[in-house]
């Protein structure tokens, strides 16, 4: 079995449906796991929602999917942040926020635990740094973690003196899961921020207990001209040209 994994779609349409073809490309997949942030900052959630419900799939709500139903103050947000999640809040439909509101903040399919920040806290914290790392190796039970949040694709591990080690992945090339507790981020699919504007996702093939990462080009300019039209800040459409 195959597992598309996808976080922080952000409402680009463009850049989803192109990792979902380049997945097809590369063997296909029976599912998709969100880990969170659907929507926010881009200018397709309803669509990038439908999207996803058409196949198959297992989704934990992020940081921005909470804000634009309700359950988490704009406050929290930096005001290029918040104006957007105000925007994408009268863009969705009672059907759509009720789909977002139903979404766990945390997941274990297997052995897989699913979060987007940290399975510490789930909405806020950020694994980018090694003290984030090893306290999260203390808060899931399964052999492997999936986060999102940073938008930084990675491999995590800590090995037995408790050092840890983040590693870029190289893309189209599986990875032996086997045996090996790790904490792992497909990174930004719909707002990429490692400088490498395309779009970043991985699969996970069961039977090959293997994880590979991927990159992929959308038309970015197609989703920068929807961002305009809606007014959108512009800082928000500008970093998708430079991965930022």
């Amino acid at each position: 079995m195959k597992t598309l994994i996808v976080s922080d779609v952000h409402s680009n349409l463009e850049a989803f449906q192109s990792v979902m073809d380049d997945a097809q490309r590369h063997g296909g997949f029976d599912e998709m796991w969100s880990l969170g942030d659907l929507v926010g900052y881009g200018p397709d959630p309803a669509a990038v929602i439908d999207l996803l419900r058409r196949r198959p799939h297992r989704a934990v709500a992020g940081n921005h999917d909470l804000a634009a139903v309700g359950e988490l103050s704009l406050e929290h947000f930096n005001p290029i942040a918040a104006a957007a999640n105000q925007w994408t809040a009268t863009m969705l439909d009672d059907e759509r926020r009720e789909f977002l509101r139903a979404q766990p903040l945390k997941l274990e399919i297997e052995e897989f635990t699913l979060v987007h920040g940290s399975p510490r806290d789930p909405v806020w914290e950020y694994v980018t740094s090694p003290r984030a790392a090893r306290a999260s190796f203390n808060y899931f039970d399964t052999y492997r973690c999936l986060v999102g949040h940073s938008h930084l694709p990675f491999l995590c591990r800590m090995n037995d003196d408790g050092d840890i080690a983040f590693d870029t992945p190289r893309y189209g090339v599986p990875y032996d899961l086997r045996d090996e507790r790790l904490i792992i981020n497909p990174g930004g699919l719909g707002q990429p921020r490692d400088g490498d504007p395309r779009a970043a996702y991985a699969i996970y093939d069961s039977e090959a207990e293997a994880l590979a990462h991927y990159r992929v080009e959308y038309d970015v300019s197609a989703t920068q001209e929807k961002m305009r039209a809606h007014s959108l800040p512009d800082f928000l459409s500008e970093r998708l040209s430079y991965g930022r």
